[in-house]
């Protein structure tokens, strides 16, 4: 008689092993998709919308001011809690440069 803890099991993939997986295939349809953002003409779909925000706000002189205050935020914390200092200047960085880096990652918006 064949005991049942001799036979040979099937093995279930681990979630780590299944969530890698599904990722990099989300990652790779994604990827063909992908096209670079180009900014809306004056009369397109939200064209308005888009000038306050980039224009006027990211670009402008608020998204600057917010981006030295978060820069100057992340340092001041640097010394004191490294943690919070760190995510903060990334954070500020990316604030200054955020339409260089829309149109560089080319993200459908």
């Amino acid at each position: 008689m064949i005991k049942l803890a001799t036979l040979v099991r099937l093995r279930r993939p681990s979630f780590a092993s299944a969530d890698a997986s599904c990722t990099f295939v989300v990652a790779l349809a994604l990827a063909s998709a992908a096209h670079a953002f180009q900014a809306p003409t004056a009369g397109d779909l939200g064209y308005d919308i888009y000038d306050i925000v980039v224009n006027q706000g990211v670009k402008g002189p608020l998204g600057f001011v917010g981006g030295v205050a978060a820069f100057l935020f992340g340092v001041s914390r640097l010394f004191s809690n490294i943690m919070i200092g760190i995510p903060t200047i990334v954070a500020a960085v990316c604030l200054i440069r955020a339409d260089s880096i829309l149109q560089t990652f080319g993200m459908i918006v």
